[in-house]
């Protein structure tokens, strides 16, 4: 009597699903989204809307593949992709079905339970990720990102990689030694500050004879407290005044630099065989900006602070020096031009405006100002972009970190 319940209950619920294909309820929604929100082309009377070209089942997600129609872009469908995820979180979801479903029966239980829990609708929230390669890729997601990554659980990172994070097809690391220098922004408490210990911890773990550290910590020097007895960290400036001696002291060993390699015909530190890589990391970046400054003597000071990040930004990453410039207010009066256009990696956490997304990612690119509230959620843009949740590191692994370096 159980066998014969669970089959004609499993019959019905696969017919069911079946009838409307993988996810064809999802399908029908994602034509009406398309059409309500403008993702379409009227030419010479007619409609030419997405084509489906297939459908795949996965593990985690359903994959559409779509052609885009003549006169769209990704672009276009990118711009719309929080429409998207929300219009698909709109009402309840329909069941899903897998035959695996069946070997998973306890036939000990109570069926009727575990074929209710089958049939009803699931209250999951979808994600959806965005991909283009000749043609449209949309992926539905069932299950939220998670939204805690411990540090300890991330891949190892070679060379002068850091973590950047886990996204939804896979682990993002960031390698120094082809992009640079980087901009991070975000509200407070979601990820910045902590974002920037991981980076430090993780280059005092692979290079501890290699790396060297000048930190600028606007928030009153609390940021990198853990960090000061590290032999590899040169200074840690905390107001203008110290961030300007520190930054002239850079600056000239950037001349000293560049004086070397012209003498000796070298165009990189990869060239000249140089190992050794300086940092310099600046936590509230718009504690340092001129424009907004009205005390006189601060607002010369702070303005060569700037005309030096500048520098560093456009000319010094041959020469072995890392700018990572991370500020929690990325307004254009307060994020300069040149530091922004010569960071060619941004990592964004959770923003409060359209406004202040494009400041940092680009314009267009608000991703920023509709990340969920969770700590350590971010965007990350290179060339492409990645929604990534960051590692979370513990204190007191930072400070077995630490302790390690000064013993050895």
């Amino acid at each position: 009597m159980i066998i014969e319940s669970i089959l004609a209950g499993s019959v019905w619920i696969g017919a069911e699903y079946l009838k409307n294909g993988y996810g064809g309820n999802e399908k029908k929604k994602l034509d009406r989204i398309f059409r309500k929100s403008g993702l379409y082309i009227k030419y010479n009377g007619k409609e030419d809307t997405p084509k489906l070209l297939r459908v795949s089942r996965k593990e985690s997600f359903i994959e559409y593949i779509y052609r885009i129609p003549e006169g769209l872009s990704f672009s276009d469908f990118e711009k719309k992709k929080q429409v998207i995820e929300d219009s698909l979180n709109s009402s309840k979801n329909t069941p899903e079905f897998s035959f695996s479903m069946i070997r998973e029966f306890d036939l000990k239980g109570d069926y009727k339970k575990q074929i209710q829990s089958i049939i009803e609708p699931k209250s999951t929230l979808k994600e959806v990720y965005l991909s283009f390669d000749r043609v449209l890729k949309i992926k539905v997601f069932n299950e939220p990102l998670t939204d805690y990554l411990p540090y300890e659980k991330v891949p190892k990172c070679g060379d002068w990689e850091i973590p950047i994070g886990v996204t939804r097809t896979g682990f993002i690391k960031h390698s120094f030694d082809k992009i640079m220098h980087m901009v991070i922004a975000g509200t407070t408490r979601y990820g910045k500050s902590i974002f920037l210990k991981n980076v430090i911890t993780t280059l005092l773990l692979n290079h501890p004879k290699r790396v060297s550290f000048i930190l600028i910590d606007l928030k009153g020097g609390l940021t990198f407290q853990r960090f000061k007895d590290c032999p590899q960290v040169i200074s840690i400036a905390s107001n203008a005044e110290e961030s300007l001696e520190v930054l002239e002291m850079v600056n000239n060993q950037i001349d000293e630099v560049m004086e070397f390699m012209k003498a000796n015909g070298y165009e990189n530190v990869q060239e000249a065989g140089i190992k050794n890589r300086c940092f310099i990391i600046v936590d509230e970046g718009a504690e340092l900006s001129p424009n907004i400054e009205k005390d006189t003597d601060l607002k010369k000071i702070k303005g060569k602070c700037e005309t030096i990040l500048s520098r560093i930004a456009r000319v010094s990453g041959a020469l072995g020096y890392r700018l990572i410039y991370a500020t929690q207010t990325p307004y254009s009066e307060i994020l300069n031009h040149n530091i922004k256009q010569n960071c060619d990696a941004k990592l964004c956490f959770k923003l409060q405006s359209n406004k202040a997304s494009e400041v940092v990612l680009g314009e267009g690119i608000t991703d920023a100002a509709h990340l969920p509230f969770i700590k350590g959620r971010g965007v990350y843009i290179t060339d492409r972009k990645h929604i990534v949740q960051t590692p979370m590191i513990e204190n007191d692994y930072i400070e077995r970190v630490v302790n390690n370096v000064i013993n050895s």
